[in-house]
């Protein structure tokens, strides 16, 4: 027990002490949560993916073999080519130290070709015909229908045209075109066989028959030599594309090669009512795409056809014209020649047709 005098001190302190009134509780008002959304990572928003530009389809490479122990080809087949379609024919003459697969590729003639639905034919000619693999044009022997390399070339075309099984090539529009060498050994095949070459290309090359040995090669191509005189049946339509900046191919062979043409084509058709004939010509100059100027020269026959095309591109070397960038002797500046080329072939067709693989290649 507590002493009495805790008891009465605690008594005293509770009489001392004042009363107080009890006071209600405060009520604390219970608000309600806001559960605020806990912020993600921001992501990009989902696009839809962007349409590819479908790619053409490549087209294919059949090689095959011409008979009389001529040159081995290559044929390209367009994309989406199909087999009984009637498509053209252009053959590809390639130039000195150059094989079939880098001209076709410099030139960009195979995107043409899938474009159009032309046949490319690429003959080789290899090293052990050639040690640089150069057309023989330079030689009388092979500037005569029937002989030579005109003659293998002209075979390589009745075979692909007899081909009916694998393509169906139309006998109507076959074509040429080379460069250089490949390009002097096309102007020989429009001069020999313009019953089967509907037109011809010629791209930085000596006049037909400039040159009849191996020793007036370099003359010819430095513009030096004469040139035959006209005579028998005129070439075929012609277009001729040349660099003023050539050091190869001096470039006043682009002249002497339309005069060549034009002074065949009036002895061949000396008759003022020839339908045949040249009655006038139109010239005109423009820059391509990127900049590189040029001048182009028609020359049109009395039905109103266009039988003769010249360019001369400005600033252009011994190369070919809007070529492949990094391409064997092409140039990328100036205009393409290949689109030009066919531009003017497709207008041309032959209007009669030498049926048989030994009329085309004989005399």
């Amino acid at each position: 027990m507590q002493p009495m005098w805790q008891r009465r001190a605690r008594r005293r302190r509770s009489a001392a002490a004042p009363v107080l009134p009890s006071l209600p509780k405060p009520v604390v008002p219970r608000l309600p949560v806001r559960r605020l959304p806990v912020p993600r990572p921001r992501e990009p928003p989902v696009r839809p993916p962007r349409p590819r530009a479908a790619r053409p389809a490549a087209g294919q490479w059949v090689h095959g073999r011409a008979p009389l122990g001529g040159r081995s080809y290559d044929v390209y087949l367009p994309a989406g080519y199909r087999r009984r379609t009637r498509a053209p024919l252009l053959m590809l003459l390639h130039g000195c130290t150059q094989t079939p697969a880098e001209f076709a590729d410099a030139t960009r003639f195979t995107a043409v070709a899938d474009r159009n639905g032309i046949l490319l034919v690429l003959p080789h000619q290899e090293s052990r015909h050639h040690p640089q693999r150069c057309w023989r044009w330079y030689e009388a022997s092979h500037q005569r229908r029937g002989s030579g390399e005109p003659a293998l070339l002209a075979a390589i075309v009745a075979r692909v045209l007899e081909e009916q099984e694998r393509w169906r090539a139309d006998p109507r529009r076959v074509y040429v075109a080379g460069l250089s060498a490949g390009g002097a050994m096309a102007l020989i095949l429009g001069a020999t066989y313009p019953d089967v070459f509907a037109a011809v290309g010629a791209h930085s090359a000596p006049p037909y028959r400039s040159a009849t040995r191996g020793g007036q090669a370099l003359a010819a191509m430095a513009a030096r030599t004469a040139m035959p005189q006209p005579g028998g049946e005129p070439m075929a339509p012609l277009i001729v594309v040349q660099g003023t900046r050539d050091r190869v191919v001096n470039p006043a062979n682009g002249d002497r090669v339309a005069d060549q043409w034009l002074a065949m084509r009036g002895a061949a058709r000396p008759d003022p009512r020839d339908p045949g004939r040249i009655t006038r010509s139109r010239s005109d100059a423009a820059h391509s795409g990127d900049g590189r100027g040029y001048t182009r020269v028609r020359w049109y026959s009395a039905r109103g056809r266009r039988v003769l095309e010249y360019w001369v591109v400005a600033g252009l070397g011994h190369a070919w014209s809007g070529g492949r960038a990094g391409g064997s002797f092409s140039d990328p500046a100036g205009p393409r020649a290949a689109t030009v080329m066919w531009a003017f072939f497709r207008a041309q067709r032959l209007e009669r047709v030498v049926k048989g693989a030994s009329r085309v290649a004989g005399a």
